[in-house]
């Protein structure tokens, strides 16, 4: 169970890491001006980039699900698993956002694929840390 779990947690961290690449706005060439004429990206690059960086400590976390023997290591790397999951979520909707107009891409595929993928990660941490409380410890030789 804990493989499988490790297994859908990289899985999970490609698609928040490799989705919002093709999906802000800047990746389909809009961005904003400002009255100096400078281009500045939208709030939805910003959240791509912070889901990058909240992908790479998930992709470690189930990483380590898939090599460690220890019960206390499995609740640990899942307790950050829960709190990265609920991060993901957390960034397209409350903290940084997404553009404000519907029509762009970053609300019809990167918002709701971050959110999806948010809530599979923190069902994945929580099934797993209540199935630690059942696991048994391999015997050293």
């Amino acid at each position: 169970m804990n493989k499988t779990m490790g297994i859908l947690m990289i899985v999970l961290a490609l698609v928040i890491a490799i989705v919002p690449i093709f999906t802000d706005c800047l990746a389909n060439g809009r961005s904003l001006t400002t009255q100096d004429g400078r281009s500045v990206p939208m709030k939805c690059h910003w959240t791509a980039i912070a889901e990058i960086g909240l992908a790479v400590p998930l992709a470690l976390v189930g990483v380590f699900n898939l090599t460690s023997k220890r019960k206390e290591t499995f609740r640990t790397l899942n307790l950050i698993g829960l709190a990265l999951g609920a991060l993901v979520v957390l960034f397209p909707t409350v903290l940084i956002g997404v553009c404000a107009n519907a029509a762009m891409p970053c609300n019809m595929i990167e918002k709701p694929t971050l959110i999806l993928s948010g809530i599979l990660v923190v069902g994945a941490s929580l099934v797993t840390l209540a199935s630690s409380r059942n696991f048994v410890e391999p015997v050293a030789a």
